[in-house]
């Protein structure tokens, strides 16, 4: 119910008290009839009372007139305005602060559910008054205030118009966290939130119990999602990033989803690499349910391949493609130093030499899916012949000078696999001196040498090994190897150093295998035995071989496991100098950065960026699309990296509008009763009055009033 209300009501009162000033005067000089005596006076009485009644009506209009024109001064100056009483009004402030919620995520992308969110939107400033505030949020997996509270709606307008819907996943917290923060610092006026969304369920995943509305916040859902939305996506692909040439073709693995309710036939999902259609294969898939799309691939060359896998185009087209990125090699290098021969005879070989039984190993390919290409020296090769190399093998190497060993480390720290092995020759303070330290390259410590190499009586066995390791993971199944049948007679104990682990150890406990990871993407083994038969039998046994093999696939391929898995808005790191190079400013090229809508990004190095494997790289965040990326790097090779969505996006199920709305409403504090403070009905005054322009129109009346009196008074 409306009524008049005043902003300063004194001025009122002296409305009140100037309108009675024309009556007091009026009273006063009213003027009295005088009694006359006249002989025939019948035909003046006649005019004369006719002349007195039109004065009096003339002088009482124009009284009239005077007290309402000092009547509506005082009221214009008291500054009236319209509202509901101010019980009501002490919480809607007699306006609305609207704060519209519109989700950008790539569900919405789905047939034209986005552009139905903008008209929706729209249709929410069209029921909005003059007097009313709004504000815009823009919504995906965090909030963005576009427009703040109280912006002008042609504003709203122009970026509702520009709005696009992004590839980023949904998350409503932030947004519905934003929304609240914004409309707690307005102490008066009706506070709404409106959600328009296709209310997907995976948003929701983040709210716990406490993240309500405050209590005097109206919650409104626009739900504009598809009624039983078909959408059909490729959640992930398997693959190697680095694949060998090998005597059969490795497998591409692509996983179709169907978040539809309806079967899917014949689906044809199609393998791209560099551009070009490699295979088709045909999916039948059930509602709610997946299969696997298989692919075989190989390579004759040695180079980087970038491709995707693609689905028929459905309503939402973002998540029918997936990209990824592989290696082709041709062979897995290895480079082993060792000590000089010690000769048995002319033209026998010795069978303890340390790479004897390794070469044996490494060369028998007959039924293996690796190749190797092994080469051997008595010293550390040169830098240039290590960039060469995937895994370089010290196989019980007495000494190594200080040139040697920072090879050594930079190779390891610039992604190379390092496998250390002892014997007799090994000098524990060499090591420790060049390699050690507290962030050395050493994964442990050497303490001593034990047991008796010619005494095959007492020996230790391998007991504990991790078989989720992927060194021993194929050993895992029964009759799929046994490292307890192999016997150590004499080892070297041991001590793990800071960040290694031990991966298999002997049967009185001490470390048989440690590993530790060095620099960027570098690992390193260390085996506390020999690698030929000096000291153990292991080279006879059965697990010999492919316990060679897999470790050195898992130093040489161990991007399989460490390729980062980028996805939007995600920070890509990519190295761009050697470590020679870091501190040489005159060698920091230049890059370009290619999105994959060819839109090209320049990046600088940080010259101050602090020492370590950070400074040896550049940081790239602008991830906005899904993709193959390239870095053109000045003097160097050409990187690249791929980004994708995040797949748990593609469910498009939508969760209850009652559920949520009791999820979110806050709880009112009853016990509090609520009064308005002075500071609180002022402000509400001061803003209803700033839209209710009531006084301008007393004005216009006054000045109309005074005219027409002015008229009047010099007609009588």
């Amino acid at each position: 119910m409306f009524g008049l209300d005043i902003l300063a009501p004194l001025f009122a009162v002296a409305g009140a008290i100037g309108a009675s000033i024309p009556i007091i005067l009026h009273l006063l000089n009213r003027e009295r009839a005088r009694q006359l005596i006249f002989s025939t006076v019948r035909f003046i009485q006649m005019s004369h009372q006719t002349n007195v009644r039109r004065h009096q009506l003339k002088r009482l209009l124009l009284l009239l007139m005077r007290i309402l024109m000092l009547a509506l001064l005082g009221l214009a100056f008291a500054r009236p305005f319209f509202a509901d009483s101010f019980v009501v009004t002490q919480k809607t402030g007699g306006k609305r602060n609207a704060v519209i919620i519109l989700d950008t995520s790539y569900s919405m992308q789905y047939a034209a559910i986005f552009e139905n969110g903008k008209k929706e939107a729209v249709k929410i400033l069209d029921g909005l008054d003059a007097a009313d505030a709004a504000c815009l949020i823009l919504s995906s997996d965090n909030a963005r205030v576009v427009a703040p509270l109280g912006s002008e709606l042609s504003h709203i307008r122009t970026a509702l118009n520009t709005a696009e819907a992004t590839n980023d996943r949904t998350d409503y917290l932030d947004a519905l966290q934003t929304a609240n923060e914004i409309l707690a610092g307005i102490p008066i006026g009706e506070k709404q939130v409106y959600l328009i969304s296709d209310m997907q369920k995976r948003g929701w995943d983040n709210f716990i119990e406490t993240d309500k509305l405050s209590a005097d916040v109206q919650i409104h859902f626009v739900d504009v999602h598809a009624e039983k939305p078909q959408n059909l996506t490729i959640t992930g692909i398997s693959v190697p990033p680095v694949v060998l040439k090998e005597q059969k073709a490795a497998r591409l693995v692509a996983r179709v989803r169907n978040f539809g309710v309806e079967p899917v036939e014949n689906l044809p999902v199609r393998l791209f690499i560099d551009d070009n259609m490699i295979d088709t294969v045909e999916l039948d898939i059930e509602p709610d349910d997946l299969a696997d799309a298989v692919f075989s691939i190989e390579f004759q060359d040695e180079a980087t391949h970038t491709g995707w896998v693609e689905i028929s185009e459905d309503p939402l087209l973002v998540d029918n493609k997936r990209y990824f990125m592989l290696q082709s090699l041709q062979a897995i290098k290895v480079h082993a130093v060792r000590e000089r021969e010690r000769s048995v005879g002319v033209g026998l070989p010795n069978p303890y030499d340390e790479t004897f039984f390794m070469k044996k190993a490494l060369a028998s390919v007959e039924n293996t899916a690796i190749r190797i290409d092994f080469n051997e020296t008595f010293s550390v090769p040169n830098a240039a012949t290590l960039a060469r190399v995937d895994v370089l093998i010290l196989a019980d190497v007495a000494e190594l000078d200080a040139g040697e060993a920072e090879r050594i480390k930079n190779f390891v720290a610039n992604g190379g696999g390092l496998i250390l092995t002892v014997g007799d020759n090994i000098e524990t303070d060499t090591y420790k001196r060049h390699l050690g330290g507290e962030d050395g390259l050493m994964p442990c410590d050497f303490v001593q040498a034990v047991g008796d190499a010619f005494n095959r009586d007492q020996f230790r066995v391998i007991a504990t090994v991790q078989y989720d390791h992927p060194i021993f993971t194929p050993f895992k199944e029964p009759n799929h190897g046994d490292f307890g049948k192999a016997r150590f007679y004499r080892l070297f104990q041991a001590v793990p150093t800071k960040d290694a682990t031990v991966i298999a150890a002997y049967d009185d406990g001490s470390p048989a295998l440690f590993e530790k990871s060095y620099g960027n993407l570098g690992r390193v083994l260390c085996f506390t035995s020999t690698i030929d038969r000096e000291w153990n039998d292991l080279p006879i046994r059965a697990v010999y071989l492919p316990f060679l093999h897999e470790s050195i696939k898992y130093l040489a391929l161990k991007s399989v496991d460490t390729t980062p898995s980028y996805r939007i808005g995600d920070s890509v790191e990519l190295k761009i100098f050697d470590d020679e190079e870091v501190a040489d400013t005159t060698k920091r090229p230049e890059i370009a950065i290619f999105d994959p809508n060819n839109v090209e990004t320049r990046v600088q190095p940080d010259e101050n960026a602090p020492e370590g494997p950070s400074q040896n790289s550049i940081f790239y965040a602008d991830t906005s699309v899904p993709g193959i990326y390239s870095a053109h790097i000045s003097g160097g090779d050409t990187q690249y990296f791929v980004v994708n969505i995040d797949t748990s996006e593609s469910d498009l199920a939508a969760r209850d509008i009652e559920e949520l709305t009791s999820m979110l409403k806050g709880a009112a504090d009853e016990s509090v009763e609520e009064k308005p403070s002075a500071e609180l009905v002022a402000q509400y005054r001061e803003d209803v009055e700033k839209n209710q322009n009531v006084w301008a129109y007393l004005m216009l009346a006054v000045f109309a009033l005074a005219v027409t009196e002015m008229f009047l008074a010099n007609r009588l």
